[in-house]
């Protein structure tokens, strides 16, 4: 049954049931265990290890029968915990995805009245991919952090998956295409290297012995799991790892502009290290021992590395090409760019991006999650574990070649030593436009009192596919939604006539987003986390899906588009901005509407959120007595004094409408003896009116009597008459003339008559008669004709007995 806090009702609906009964063990982080497409709902259940689907649309329409919901169970088990699922973009493939592995199903067809797989069924078996398993099960600290499906895939097939040690590895379902190098490495022999170092004065030894190790020297044999592991750690902690990729807007790049940018980096990279360097690529890297084991290689991964080279060679002779820009984001805030194509081989690394306006702490130091929304041009979400998010537009630079290079000489030093890839002077930079901090769970009475923030978690990302100008934001203290307002102002500036005066009609995007505190799980500091589990957004109609650790579902209808909302008061009041300004004060008071008034007036700059605690233990009397302080505060805080404001101003407004009553009552009186005599003088007018009225009958029938008397006392006729006579004049000279005419007509007939008669008499008389010869030549073919008639005849009523036609 539908409530407040559930919209659509699956709080009843069973496949929300069996999740949860079959909840996950580790619910005590973010996850994201439930995902829609189109019309189905896919929820995961972590017991059974199998995908639930639902068609929700079907479900909400039928209300008294209950659609059930269907099983789609793996072929091939998965040897790692799913928390996260990921359909594809046209809906064929479903991607499950944990820290230690990642696996494919490929969905069934749909058909049948309700538009559910294979008629309803309620178990199917799916066609399961496990990818690269034997990736994770020989390294101990490598895990999965984010996965995409690529827009560009032909065959809705193509996964994109970032892994810790700064790879992003490309699959089309089951094999594996491209391993794009986006960081350092972590490699056994650099580590041993480096780690026998006892101060700064050591670099120049680690790189001596790490180029001597890739050279084949004996010596630097170490264990391959402590080496990837020390290397990780570290490279965590210094921020260097890539934390989150999006992928951005596509863009058509000619040949020759990459080819000069890789000439003019080929020469910045020699003049400014010596270091050995090399090309992102996707053969595993050269830099192997004998202790250390090499990655095995399936056929299909040998096979498509090959194609890939082909293709590869063949789209590096066309004219253009075209590139999705990655934007890769790494702990410490530093953002780079992958300039690779769904088929391209070597692809570009380019950053660090420069950041206007730059700060100290460069956009946060502990950086977790990141978005592209496809607006014009793209804006850029990058989030922080302390609940700040900041929005950046994602320009092209004029010059790209100064402020990277720039950047580049600055840590060459430093990356050039860690790294074993090249980077590329980057073609963009970010320009942040504002920063909102977040509210990670309701405030303490002692935060409240210091301001300070003392819980962080890692926030997740996850955009709005109907609407550009919003974002979600989900944790484990609930869900934010954040709408940008420079998404209307940007796509206005774009549509606008280039004429007008763009500074002042846009002054630097002064109005601010605003964020809305759906969703609260986390009220008090030591109580247990109500974790999110899943998210999910519902199109046609539009709507949000929640589901918590303690297993209650939120869902939530929502506005497609809040600017048209948004614009319809602020129309009207531009309307009536003239009329307002000739007006008096009490007169505009009283034409806004007070309901409207008292609203704006209670409205609060803060949004409440639904709570959602986690119900499985009992707060102790402290908590409580602290979760009662915070609402006290806050009632206090926020709310009493616009009470209070709102007292005033109806006191106010009756105190003004007394004053109203009491003048309209005078005004009554005045206007009921302004009434009396307005009717005296009504009555006394109405009887002159009539006096009026009957001497001017009398008068005008005097003249007309008049106006007779002297016509008929007249010498002549009157002017009627002579036009009468006048016209009868006319008529009968007209009659003459037409006789006269109709004479000569009757003369011309009888002479015409005559000739016509001598004529005839002398054709009587004529006779033509032809020569002998002449006539039998034409007895002769008139006789043919004759002959040939009838042959034809004859074969006409063959034909005609041979089809029976009568």
């Amino acid at each position: 049954m539908a409530s407040k806090t559930d919209s659509y009702g699956f709080n009843d609906m069973s496949i929300f049931h069996v999740a949860r009964d079959c909840s996950p063990d580790d619910a005590r982080h973010t996850q994201n265990l439930v995902e829609s497409k189109d019309d189905m709902l896919f929820v995961w259940n972590a017991k059974n290890c199998c995908i639930m689907a639902m068609n929700w649309r079907a479900a909400a329409s039928k209300k008294k029968d209950t659609l059930k919901h269907q099983t789609l169970i793996p072929a091939s088990p998965q040897n790692f915990t799913v928390e996260k699922i990921l359909p594809s973009t046209d809906g064929t493939f479903l991607a499950l995805a944990g820290p230690k592995g990642v696996s494919i199903i490929e969905l069934p067809r749909r058909w049948g009245p309700n538009g559910q797989y294979q008629n309803g069924k309620e178990c199917i078996i799916c066609r399961t991919y496990n990818l690269d398993e034997h990736l994770f099960t020989e390294s101990a600290t490598l895990e999965l952090l984010q996965i995409r499906w690529h827009p560009a895939s032909p065959t809705d097939s193509h996964l994109l998956v970032l892994l810790s040690d700064n790879s992003i590895r490309v699959y089309d379902v089951d094999s594996l295409r491209h391993v794009w190098r986006i960081g350092p490495t972590p490699t056994p022999q650099a580590v041993t290297t480096s780690g026998a170092g006892k101060g700064g004065g050591d670099t120049a030894s680690t790189v001596a012995a790490a180029a001597a190790t890739a050279q084949g020297s004996p010596g630097g044999a170490v264990a391959p799991g402590a080496g990837i592991s020390a290397k990780l750690a570290y490279l965590n902690s210094l921020g260097d790892t890539a934390v989150d990729f999006d992928i951005a807007p596509p863009r058509v790049v000619s040949s020759t502009v990459s080819a000069t940018a890789s000439t003019t980096m080929a020469a910045v990279a020699s003049a400014t290290t010596a270091t050995t360097t090399m090309f992102l690529s996707t053969t595993v890297p050269a830099v192997t021992t004998a202790a250390a084991k090499p990655a095995p290689t399936t056929p299909n991964e040998g096979g498509a590395l090959m194609n890939d080279s082909l293709l590869a060679q063949k789209n590096k002779n066309d004219a253009a090409k075209v590139e999705w820009p990655i934007v890769i984001l790494r702990g410490d805030g530093n953002v780079y760019v992958l300039c690779a194509g769904i088929d391209t081989n070597r692809p570009k690394l380019q950053g660090p991006i420069s950041i206007q306006p730059q700060v100290d702490d460069n956009y946060g130091l502990d950086s977790c999650s990141l978005i592209v929304i496809p607006t014009l041009p793209p804006t850029v979400i990058i989030a922080e574990s302390t609940g700040k998010t900041h929005h950046a537009l994602f320009l092209e630079e004029e010059c790209p070649l100064e402020r990277s290079l720039t950047q580049q000489q600055q840590q060459t030093a430093s990356v050039q030593e860690l790294t074993n890839v090249t980077l590329y002077p980057c073609e963009w930079y970010l320009h942040v436009l504002e920063t909102v901090e977040l509210e990670l769970g309701l405030p303490g009475v002692q935060e409240a009192k210091e301001a300070t923030k003392t819980y962080t978690c890692p926030l997740h990302l996850k955009r709005d596919p109907l609407n550009d100008a919003r974002y979600f934001v989900y944790h484990n203290a609930g869900l934010h939604a954040i709408t940008l307002d420079f998404t209307r102002q940007l796509h206005e500036f774009v549509q606008g006539d280039g004429g007008e005066d763009l500074t002042e009609k846009y002054p630097l995007f002064n109005t601010h987003s605003r964020a809305e505190y759906v969703v609260c799980t986390k009220a008090l500091q030591n109580a247990n986390t109500n974790a999110v589990l899943g998210f999910t957004l519902l199109q046609s109609p539009s709507g949000l899906v929640l589901l918590l650790s303690s297993g209650q579902v939120v869902s939530l209808d929502l506005i497609t588009d809040h600017s048209l909302i948004r614009n319809l008061p602020l129309t009207a009041s531009g309307n009536n901005k003239s009329s307002n300004n000739s007006e008096s004060p009490v007169k505009n008071m009283l034409k806004d509407s007070f309901q409207k008034r008292i609203q704006m007036i209670l409205k609060t700059g803060l949004t409440q959120p639904i709570l959602k605690l986690d119900q499985t233990t009992e707060p102790t009397p402290q908590e409580s007595f602290e979760l009662l302080t915070q609402m006290t505060r806050m009632l206090r805080d926020h709310y009493f004094v616009r009470h209070e404001k709102a007292r005033q101003e109806i006191e106010k407004r009756v105190h003004v409408l007394k004053l109203l009553k009491q003048q309209q009552l005078a005004d009554i009186e005045e206007l009921q003896a302004e009434k009396l005599k307005i009717r005296e003088t009504a009555e006394r007018l109405a009887e002159t009116y009539e006096d009026l009225c009957d001497k001017q009958n009398a008068l005008f029938k005097r003249a007309q009597e008049a106006v007779r008397l002297a016509t008929l006392r007249l010498p002549k006729g009157s002017y009627s008459e002579k036009k009468f006579t006048e016209m009868v004049d006319k008529i009968h000279q007209s009659v003459k003339v037409l006789q006269k005419n109709v004479d000569q007509v009757k003369q011309k007939i009888s002479t015409q008559q005559v000739q016509l008669e001598s004529r005839k008499k002398n054709v009587k008389e004529k006779s033509f008669t032809l020569p002998a010869k002449q006539e039998e030549i034409i007895k002769q073919i008139i006789g043919e004709m004759y002959t040939q008639i009838n042959g034809n005849v004859k074969d006409v009523k063959k034909i005609n007995n041979l089809l029976n036609i009568t």
